[in-house]
């Protein structure tokens, strides 16, 4: 290859990758804090969602990852994951009642909590309940948090519910900006699942990637 389409091929490389990464707007908002603001009040309004992605759990001692289709109707909850009990489908359902899991051995599970269902059955230390705020990226209003915002007005870093949220990277989704990557580490410490096999201070660390999301009014 001569240096010429040698160059020209890293251009079209480049432009490739470029095109798989959703950036910022190109200006950043002139009053973050207000943009923000006007995000959250949007979020806020949003009752009913459809969110499809990946889900990644890693410990010191074990880890999986799993396909994510999750649904929300007020506070009705579908979590669909495929992959995390050997290849199988995991359904999470939870509503004022509390959670009931289904494995894909047709094996039923209840607890209070979608988080304590989902440990029990695949060992997975996930805080569905918070993030459900946090995959909008926004903070659960009704906990106490630290956070801090990016010059486009958006969640950039949080601290919440025994968890550091960091957000990698947003999209465009129908008209809306919201996460397409963030990170959760259980903050030094903190168990919100006792786990025997884990040390104190072994972090737990969740990804999210997310690829779609559909909207209803609510």
């Amino acid at each position: 290859m001569t240096p010429r389409n040698l160059a020209a091929g890293v251009v079209i490389l480049a432009a490739v990758l470029t095109g798989c990464v959703s950036a910022p707007p190109a200006v950043p908002a002139g009053n973050p804090a207000a943009v923000w603001q006007d995000r959250l009040e949007d979020l806020a309004g949003i009752g009913w969602w459809e969110v499809k992605g990946k889900l990644a759990v890693k410990t010191h001692k074990r880890g999986g990852q799993a396909n994510m289709l999750w649904k929300r109707d007020g506070e009705d909850h579908n979590i669909n994951l495929y992959g995390p009990l050997g290849g199988g489908r995991v359904i999470l359902t939870r509503d004022s009642d509390g959670a009931v899991l289904r494995d894909n051995k047709k094996r039923v599970y209840h607890a209070p909590t979608a988080e304590e269902l989902l440990y029990r059955v695949a060992g997975w230390q996930v805080p569905f309940q918070a993030m459900r705020f946090w995959v909008l990226g926004m903070p659960n209003p009704s906990e106490v948090y630290e956070q801090s915002i990016d010059d486009w007005g958006r969640l950039q870093t949080l601290r919440q519910a025994g968890w550091e949220v960091e957000f990698e990277e947003y999209k465009n989704f129908e008209g809306r900006e919201l996460p397409r990557k963030f990170n959760m580490t259980a903050l030094p410490g903190t168990q919100h699942i006792v786990d025997d096999e884990l040390d104190e201070n072994d972090q737990v660390r969740v990804r999210v990637i997310i690829k779609r999301w559909s909207f209803q009014p609510s």
